[in-house]
């Protein structure tokens, strides 16, 4: 009986976290009311049926008391978002919003504390089985809402309600399914490798750029990673030296001559009028440098906003709906308070992931860690998706949150920095 009932709530983890990820329900309000704006009732109830699981928090207390003091600078960074509704344009919105992301980072110490690290990694790989499997397969079957229309003919989209969603979500899926296949044992290696290869036409179907420069990012430093634990610590930092010598050149002459290269790559030199959009915030966001304009309530209806300049920006780029830069929105919204932190906890998470990697002592899930926070790093170089706690985009941040706690849960107690 007990593992029928294990079975039944892993199962449930599955549903949730699918529909956590964006799959489906957005896809579906959007063919059927023209929307998937996550303030839709419909996705509400979802996203707050997807969190029932909660319930079994309080059997794990000493752990949750033990989160507080390990991972406090996590916890700092809701309570800012949380207490943004004081000087919030919108404090309605901000109480739901921040109310969301607390739920999303319960989620991910639930995910924490009630199982072990390679439970959870088996878990995300079946969540992104369905996803990526029913994609592939509603575009093989010539679905008409599994393929964009204008602006995007001919991208797909799969399960999820954007290009740009596919991509994303694709991504994170060959990031699983790559790990999963390194952790497990042959057949089921190959059928992780076959999940891989599907992730990765997923991601160039998608047509998404930004999935392919992170994929392509990605393997690169996941090779390097992994190449760096047969070098000695002397080489390492040849091998760094090397690397710094030629990226930094080469940084270099790719900003300053980005809008010949953009030309000669056939890409729009604004970069889909991201540029432009940034230049536009920058200015709005001096306004309110330290505290933002509180959590969730920037990207409001123009009628709704308390300074003049944020309504004529919302006006001019009527399509963006954040700013497409991650780190931009959370300034924008948390200001440089929340900001910090966040930038923080991603890179100590990232630093201590990238020397278990980089060292003999290698274990599959320290190359999940280090390929997600770079994957999260990067990804929002370009689009939104720090502290998301919506219906499209709540998987990031929960994941984000489970590899957290893990870490510092597996720690002993004592003072720390996050």
């Amino acid at each position: 009986m007990q593992r029928y009932l294990r079975q039944l709530e892993m199962g449930w983890h599955v549903i949730a976290l699918t529909l956590l990820s964006g799959a489906f329900v957005p896809l579906w309000r959007l063919q059927t009311t023209g929307s998937a704006s996550q303030g839709d009732s419909v996705q509400q109830v979802v996203l707050l049926l997807s969190y029932s699981g909660l319930i079994l928090l309080p059997w794990h207390w000493p752990q949750i008391r033990k989160s507080f003091m390990q991972g406090w600078l996590l916890w700092l960074v809701i309570g800012i978002a949380v207490i943004s509704v004081i000087w919030s344009q919108d404090p309605a919105l901000t109480l739901r919003r921040s109310f969301a992301l607390l739920l999303a980072t319960l989620y991910g110490l639930l995910l924490a504390v009630r199982y072990p690290f390679a439970a959870v990694l088996r878990l995300l790989g079946v969540t992104m089985a369905i996803i990526v499997g029913t994609s592939v397969l509603s575009i093989a079957l010539g679905a008409d809402w599994a393929v964009m229309g204008h602006p995007h003919p001919g991208a797909w989209q799969g399960v999820m309600f954007h290009k740009n969603a596919l991509g994303r979500i694709a991504v994170l899926a060959l990031i699983v399914f790559g790990v999963l296949a390194q952790q497990t044992r042959w057949p089921w290696q190959i059928g992780w490798g076959v999940l891989a290869i599907n992730a990765l036409a997923l991601i160039v179907g998608a047509r998404s750029v930004t999935a392919l420069v992170v994929t392509v990012t990605l393997i690169t430093i996941g090779m390097a990673a992994y190449g760096a634990r047969f070098l000695s610590k002397d080489e390492q930092l040849q091998g760094i030296a090397l690397t710094s010598s030629i990226v930094i050149p080469a940084g270099m002459l790719f900003v300053f001559y980005w809008p010949e290269i953009a030309d000669l790559l056939g890409r729009d030199p604004e970069l889909t009028g991201r540029l432009p959009l940034w230049s536009s915030l920058l200015g709005i966001g001096w306004s309110q440098p330290l505290l933002g304009y509180g959590y969730g309530a920037f990207w409001v209806d123009p009628s709704r906003m308390m300074a003049l300049d944020v309504a004529l920006m919302r006006m001019r780029f009527w399509w963006a709906e954040h700013a497409h830069n991650g780190y931009l929105d959370v300034w924008l919204e948390i200001g440089i308070i929340g900001l910090i932190p966040i930038v923080f906890l991603v890179a100590s998470v990232w630093r201590d992931a990238f020397y278990k990697v980089s060292q003999e002592a290698f274990q599959p899930k320290f190359l999940f860690i280090f390929l997600f926070t770079s994957f999260l790093a990067i990804y929002n170089l370009s689009e939104a998706v720090l502290i998301e706690a919506n219906l499209a985009k709540a998987l990031f941040w929960i994941i984000f949150s489970w590899i957290y706690f893990a870490k510092r849960l597996s720690e002993p107690t004592r003072p720390s920095l996050g």
